[in-house]
């Protein structure tokens, strides 16, 4: 079965830090062999790294020789406030950087992000990233340039998107306090527009940091056990994956100088080994299916958490609400746009069919397709079948199975195919 190893993390973002801030580099700052080795173990897992900063504990000078040794590229990052200094600080080390040779094209993309302010300046921030792409540009560096800031930011403020080369967004549903089951459809759902209007406009859209903590408690956040870390990733790597876009997983390595909560959303523990929940994760392959009716010829779609049927669309965003997802092991049909399962939980003639979050063991959402017949039969409520009703605008229910009738009869094809 695939695993994390095989099936590969998109990327993950990486500290230098091995103690916290107050302490001089020489103890708080991991040396050179230490992050090789960090990297090597890395490279079994992912093709891609992201850094914060080129400056705290000199990072990209360590980092940046060590990635191409292990194979990695590399995302670099500046910590930046809306003091321009800060940006001038971290600037005169890209110059050295570029002076010395360490910045070729093993770095894939160069993000700016503004940290401690009480009011985003859109106008500022538009600034530097002009002035760092302008800079690389000057020397060379054709690097894609980046603003990576939140998606209530970049919602606010959509000139932003005119002006990066791509959307860099961070979004932390454990944060929110979300339920493991339903945290990659809130962030589906919260990143939408935004995924919409970047693509639209023909710019990549990366999810630059998210994350999941295996240990600890604090007040309105998610469950953080091993479980729960190893759900919300491989959700959200199916998610994203078929959505065709990559997410950055904060942090490769645990810690152990913050609080415990915050020490425990890495991949690794903190003495390099692969934590045993992502040890034991097995990603199963999703294929994607298109689900049509043989009576309307429509096809089984989803908008708000409604389920309904709609013709074949040109628009890419409808495409997404028309696929959909055969779990053969919890026997759930999973939505592609919304991470959300379909769900009836009324066992009667016209009962209601929905989406819900997914739960692997209810038992409302549990289908059986019959090829022979082309029925979606419901497990659980015997004798019921997915059904449209013409009458009702191709209402989408639950009905009782019947012989030969086309209302109940679906083709589960490859959407490409349609």
């Amino acid at each position: 079965m695939p695993t994390l190893s095989t099936s590969r993390c998109p990327a993950s973002t990486i500290s230098p830090r091995k103690g916290p801030d107050w302490e001089p580099d020489s103890t708080k700052c991991k040396s050179a062999s230490e992050m090789q080795q960090d990297l090597h173990a890395l490279k079994g897992v992912t093709d891609k790294i992201g850094i914060y900063s080129l400056i705290d504990c000199n990072q990209a000078e360590t980092i940046l020789p060590a990635a191409k040794k292990a194979g990695l590229k590399v995302d670099l990052g500046i910590w930046t406030t809306f003091n321009h200094s800060t940006l001038q600080k971290e600037k005169d080390k890209l110059t050295g950087l570029i002076d010395s040779g360490l910045y070729d094209d093993n770095v894939i993309g160069f993000d700016v992000a503004i940290y401690m302010y009480d009011e985003f300046v859109a106008d500022t921030a538009i600034s530097y990233v002009n002035e760092i792409r302008g800079y690389l540009r000057s020397r060379g560096k054709n690097t894609p340039v980046t603003l990576a800031d939140t998606v209530n930011v970049y919602s606010a403020y959509p000139q932003l998107v005119d002006a990066v080369d791509y959307v860099s967004v961070n979004y932390q549903s454990f944060l929110y306090g979300d339920d493991v089951n339903e945290s990659v459809a809130n962030t589906l759902k919260d990143l939408k527009d935004l995924r919409v209007l970047a693509t639209n406009k023909g710019k990549k859209f990366v999810l630059v940091e998210t994350g999941w903590s295996s240990r600890g408690s604090q007040p309105k956040v998610g469950v953080a056990s091993p479980a729960d870390q190893a759900k919300y990733f491989s959700d959200l790597f199916h998610a994203t994956r078929s959505l065709n876009f990559d997410f950055y997983w904060y942090f490769a390595f645990d810690t152990d100088f913050f609080s415990e909560i915050a020490n425990d959303f890495g991949v690794f523990y903190v003495n390099g080994t692969l934590k045993r929940n992502f040890q034991q994760l097995t990603i199963r392959q999703r294929d994607p299916r298109a689900i049509r009716n043989v009576g309307s010829k429509q096809l089984l779609s989803e908008s708000e958490d409604n389920v309904s049927m709609s013709s074949k669309s040109k628009d890419w965003v409808v495409q997404e609400q028309q696929v959909w997802f055969f779990d053969s092991a919890t026997q759930q049909v999973r939505s592609k746009s919304s991470d959300r399962c379909l769900d009836a939980y009324q066992g009667w003639d016209g009962g209601i069919v929905h989406l819900y979050r997914c739960l692997d063991g209810e038992a409302n959402q549990k289908w059986a397709f019959e090829s022979s017949t082309g029925k979606l039969k419901h497990v659980t409520h015997k004798g019921f079948c997915l059904d449209t009703d013409p009458a009702q605008n191709n209402k989408v229910q639950l009905y009782g199975c019947s012989p030969n009738n086309a209302n109940q009869q679906w083709s589960v094809i490859n959407p490409a195919n349609i």
